[in-house]
């Protein structure tokens, strides 16, 4: 067991995931978006553990504890990026989508107002039964 390699392994595993979910993004498989979220979720808690373990290894082993996490800090710093571009993705495609239903509301309003306008009015009945109201 190389404690630093297994690290290195996992973050490349985040990579695979944050470009999946970006791809899963831009498709509009949310089911893929909501697996890779999960599977990030359940990555994190491995690599903390991972990330302490290759620490001790390094410095049992008298390597450069400064070099490791300039290391560590360029992986994180692209996971960041990754993830940054992903939430951009999903904000877009959340204003898209809020502007078709205000779209969708709309014509929805204006098939109302229309309706109303062809509707038969009954105004016998409202005489003949007070507590009629037309529901068009």
């Amino acid at each position: 067991m190389n404690p630093d390699r297994d690290l290195q392994h996992s973050y490349q595993e985040w990579r695979r995931l944050a470009e999946a979910e970006g791809e899963a993004i831009r498709a509009g498989n949310w089911m893929l978006v909501f697996d890779c979220q999960n599977a990030l979720r359940q990555l994190q808690p491995r690599i903390v553990r991972q990330t302490e373990a290759a620490r001790r290894e390094w410095a049992a082993l008298g390597l450069d504890a400064g070099a490791k996490e300039c290391e560590l800090d360029e992986i994180i710093h692209v996971l960041i990026q990754l993830e940054n571009r992903n939430n951009s993705l999903i904000n877009a495609r959340r204003c898209r989508a809020q502007e078709e239903l205000a779209k969708l509301e709309q014509a929805n309003l204006t098939l109302r107002l229309i309706q109303r306008s062809y509707a038969p009015t009954a105004p016998r009945m409202e005489r003949l039964f007070p507590n009629f109201q037309n529901r068009a």
